[in-house]
């Protein structure tokens, strides 16, 4: 019995979702606005990447889209390397989705809180009225001292080739000994006597 009602409640659910529902006018665009490090760690005086995902999720070409984080990132505490923090788009269609990177590289060390971004769009080309997403924030982080992710995370080559001289040294010295030994005084053989 339990068997057939999970099984009715499935076939509904998914009826529902081919069928009976279906998607309504906006006749609007409706930005979704993403931003995310590409980067795994920010570390100072090392590139960061930022990307900006915006999606038109709307049933009409956005407009003049502009996205702006200059706010997010101040110049005393960032070096842009690469890319912009305001761009612009003349038309982002329906159902479009665009992508922008930036490369960054903190000045300093510390606890650093990554604001959302703002993008700035007409939903239509006949709109007066400009309207303001934001976009997803990052948050709180922290960009590494540089000396301490090089401790953490760097080659350990070096560490390596010491203890590997060290334990040779260990081994291959009393084997030298030894050898030593046994050709300056060879053994002798002691013979039994009947």
């Amino acid at each position: 019995m339990r068997l057939i009602f999970i099984s009715l409640l499935f076939v509904l659910a998914s009826a529902e979702d081919a069928e009976f529902v279906t998607k309504p006018v906006l006749n609007t665009a409706r930005l979704l606005v993403s931003k995310q490090s590409l980067s795994q760690y920010a570390v100072e005086n090392m590139d960061y990447v930022i990307q900006y995902d915006i999606f038109n999720i709307g049933d009409q070409p956005a407009v003049q889209v502009v996205l702006d984080d200059r706010n997010s990132f101040p110049t005393q505490s960032f070096e842009i390397v690469k890319g912009l923090l305001q761009v612009r788009w003349e038309r982002i269609a329906p159902g479009e989705n665009v992508t922008h990177s930036i490369t960054l590289r903190p000045r300093n060390y510390g606890v650093f809180n990554y604001t959302a971004a703002a993008a700035s769009y007409f939903p239509n080309e006949n709109a007066k009225e400009v309207r303001v997403v934001y976009s997803t924030a990052p948050g709180e982080g922290y960009i590494y001292r540089l000396k301490d992710y090089e401790r953490r995370f760097s080659s350990k080559v070096g560490v390596w080739i010491v203890y590997l001289g060290a334990a040779a040294a260990t081994i291959f010295l009393p084997y030298f000994l030894w050898n030593k030994i046994q050709t300056e005084y060879p053994a002798t053989t002691v013979r039994k006597q009947k």
